[in-house]
């Protein structure tokens, strides 16, 4: 798995540039939805593949453009288990194929100050 990791303040402004980066797929981590929705405005050519824990938000974001809401049983601290888990389940439904290059975001925030892994964007390759 090929990871390369950016760290930045406001994840938001960046996406735009998303349709020029060559994903295949954007993987939003997100709660309440914010995220998942911001870049649903930003209208990318890739799908966004928007995993949460909660039924509601999974609902609303049901009516965002290019967002596939799945509910999911997010881990807490383990934000590197939570890419792992998705990724399989993702491939093995067949909506991605090996190769495939995935940008991965997240709104989650960490129980503990140190955790840098949700405080960046990732793009990740599919095996």
């Amino acid at each position: 798995m090929v990871l390369h990791v950016m760290s930045v303040s406001d994840r938001a402004h960046s996406f735009p540039a998303g349709n020029n980066l060559g994903v295949d797929a954007i993987f939003v981590y997100t709660m309440h939805g914010r995220m998942a929705s911001l870049l649903s405005r930003n209208r990318p050519y890739p799908p966004i593949f928007a995993f949460t824990s909660d039924n509601g938000t999974r609902m609303a974001l049901n009516l965002q453009w290019g967002v596939i809401p799945l509910l999911v049983d997010l881990l807490d601290d383990d934000m590197e288990g939570n890419i792992s888990m998705t990724m399989e389940l993702i491939r093995r439904k067949g909506m991605l194929k090996p190769e495939y290059v995935v940008m991965v975001v997240s709104d989650l925030a960490p129980n503990h100050i140190n955790c840098s892994a949700f405080q960046s964007i990732q793009v990740k390759t599919i095996v």
